[in-house]
Formats: C-alpha cells, sequence, structure tokens
C-alpha cells in the first residue's frame, strides 16, 4: 500500500496505525492514504528501525500486526513458524531484567525465549512447561515490578567475545540473489553478484574454524532461510554483505548496522560493526557514515551477534568505479577479514580514533 490506494486494506491500515497511537490527522480512518497516512507509516517504520519510506510493503505491514499484540491477550508457545509480537517483546524484556537469557529482544518467541520461560516458571514454582498465558505475565509483572526495569543485562565482555570468535563458525549471507537482483547499475553490475563475489573472497581468507554462505551461487534464498542456517548451524556471528543505492547520485561512504530495536540492542553486534565499519571505511577511503542500530530483516531474524555492511553506492559514479575494479571484492573481503581478527584480540586503540 502506498499513497493514492483506498479500500478495506486501507481502512484497516488506519485502524491499527490509530490503535498504535499514530495520528492520521483531521479525516481519521476514511480508507483513502492520504499524507497523513504516509507520514503515521514513515513514524511508525521509524519507531521500530525500518526504512522509513512510507510504503507499506510485507515487513510493514507484519510489524503492524505484530504490534498490536498485547500481554496475555494470547497463549503463547514453542512453534513453528514462531509466535511474533509486542507481547513477546515484552516477556522477553522482563525474562532479561530477572536474568533469564531469552536471547534478543526482537519480538519472537524462539526456542533460546522458551527455554528462558522454563527457567523461570522452574523458579516461580509454576508448572514449567514453557507455555505462556496471562497468569505468567501477571507472575513475571510482580517479580519484575522490583527491578530497575533496565530492559537489557549489561554485556560483561563489553561488546567482545568471552572465548575465541574463531572457534565456531561464522556465516556470511551475499544478500540478493537469483530474480532478487538488488540493484543493477550502469554497464549491468548487480548488487546481488557483486555481494556473492565479496562473500566468496571473504570465505576464503576469514580465519575460522568453519565458514558458511547462505548462498553460494546466483541462486533465491528467502531470508527465512538465510535466519534458519545461521541460527541451526551453531554459528557465532552473520557478516551479510549488501551495497547502497539512492536517488541522490551524489549519495556515498561506508555504514554498517547491528540489531537494535525497542530499546534493546545487540552488544557485540554493535562492537563487531564498529570494527568492521572502521575498517572497510578506511580501506576504501570512502566516507565513514557510521554504525547504526537497525532491526532489518537478516538482524531480527538471528539470534546470534548480525552485521550488516554496505560498503558503498552503486548510485555514485565514483564508487560504482572502484566497485566495478576486479580487485575489489578481495579488497572489501581482506578488510572486513582484518576488522573481524582485530575486534576478537579486543584492540580497542584501532577503533579509539
Amino acid at each position: 500500500m502506498r499513497r493514492g490506494d483506498r479500500g478495506r486494506e486501507v481502512v484497516d491500515l488506519q485502524t491499527r496505525l490509530q490503535s498504535l497511537g499514530f495520528d492520521l490527522g483531521n479525516r481519521g480512518i476514511d480508507g483513502v492514504f492520504r499524507e497523513r497516512t504516509e507520514l503515521a507509516v514513515k513514524g511508525f517504520q521509524r519507531s521500530l528501525g525500518l526504512l522509513a519510506d512510507g510504503l507499506v510493503g510485507q515487513i510493514t505491514w507484519r510489524e503492524v500486526v505484530e504490534a498490536g499484540y498485547r500481554p496475555g491477550g494470547r497463549l503463547l508457545y514453542l512453534r513453528q513458524p514462531p509466535f511474533r509480537g509486542t507481547d513477546v517483546v515484552e516477556l522477553q524484556r522482563m525474562l532479561n531484567d530477572l536474568g533469564f537469557d531469552p536471547g534478543s529482544v526482537n519480538g519472537l518467541f524462539d526456542a533460546r525465549a522458551a527455554r528462558a520461560v522454563r527457567d523461570f516458571q522452574k523458579n516461580a514454582g509454576l508448572q514449567d512447561d514453557g507455555v505462556v498465558d496471562a497468569a505468567v505475565f501477571k507472575t513475571l509483572n510482580t517479580y519484575a515490578a522490583q527491578t530497575l526495569g533496565t530492559h537489557q543485562l549489561p554485556d560483561k565482555s563489553g561488546g567482545y567475545f568471552p572465548e575465541d570468535l574463531f572457534s565456531g563458525t561464522i556465516v556470511v549471507d551475499a544478500a540478493h540473489g537469483g530474480r532478487d537482483t538488488g540493484y543493477v547499475a550502469k554497464g549491468g553490475l548487480s548488487e546481488a553478484d557483486l555481494n556473492l563475489a565479496v562473500a566468496h573472497e571473504i570465505a576464503q581468507i576469514l580465519p575460522a574454524k568453519e565458514v558458511l554462505l547462505t548462498r553460494s551461487e546466483d541462486e533465491e534464498v528467502s531470508a527465512a532461510d538465510r535466519a534458519f542456517l545461521a541460527n541451526s548451524s551453531g554459528a557465532k556471528m552473520i557478516v551479510s554483505i549488501h551495497h547502497a543505492a539512492h536517488h541522490t547520485p551524489s549519495a556515498c561512504g561506508t555504514a554498517s548496522y547491528y540489531f537494535e530495536r525497542l530499546g534493546y540492542r545487540s552488544h557485540r553486534g554493535q562492537m563487531a560493526a564498529t570494527y568492521v565499519q572502521r575498517s572497510v571505511s578506511r580501506t576504501l577511503e570512502t566516507c565513514d557514515i557510521g554504525e547504526f542500530g537497525r532491526s532489518y530483516e537478516i538482524l531480527r531474524e538471528t539470534n546470534i551477534p548480525a552485521v550488516v555492511l554496505e560498503p558503498l553506492y552503486l548510485t555514485n559514479p565514483e564508487e560504482l568505479d572502484l566497485a566495478s575494479d576486479p580487485y575489489y571484492p578481495a579488497t572489501v573481503a581482506e578488510a572486513v577479514a582484518s576488522a573481524l581478527e582485530l575486534y576478537a584480540g579486543r584492540d580497542k586503540a584501532f577503533i579509539a580514533v
């Protein structure tokens, strides 16, 4: 849905946005996607770290629906696909406050969240079946009210891994693929192909015990399958390779992203993104845009520290020339590998300047 659309679907969207507290203007719920509805959509998207484009695609619509669930309003239990919603976020926050580890506060009721629920139920003298109903939320509220309400346990390792990062598996994700080419630059260079080339180079030089690629050729792999591979492999980290595009050709620079949503952020993801950001921008001599917390799909769906890297803009003529160099994939890969080695070695001097 976008500006100009009208009908029952827009009524549904407006009703949900209004119930979430977003202002639709004097016209209110009228079934027409006008400027005020677009502004409400953008406000909602910004609140969750989504791309604030005012368009209601699959991801934004799913988030709008999930935002309507309230704690205790439905039964939560482990299933596939997992329950998702604001009620799960509140559950994870309270468990986090009380010292039970539900993993990322990402609004997904996965195996780690279910395990934390069972641990809490045992400690609270409840039936430890991992099923969450209104009574469990009531008990949680009683205990959570006695905490400081930080909604996030501090990372005792300061954003670093206490053990050797490279002793396990690292997943490298080449975004897009197959029919999903991503942005295609002048001359035919596609984002999907460039992402894959960089990912292959990283896989060859990363000094990890094992490196897994979410795709090894030009194929379309769903976001759910990419996340499942990362979550089920027991990997320690995932690095997702993208390239940026913008309608303004002057847009330029390197940016990195880590998971952040509704007050929760991944400490390790943020720290790893900082190292990757510094290393890649310095190596390519691009503008260091910075590292940012976002709730992009690959960041939210994976329950391990994750970094999304956009080395440059394919819509910028100078940076496109850089990306077209045959040595470019290897150059980016070396910068990423070097960054992760410095991160694993806790070289704080590298990110101090």
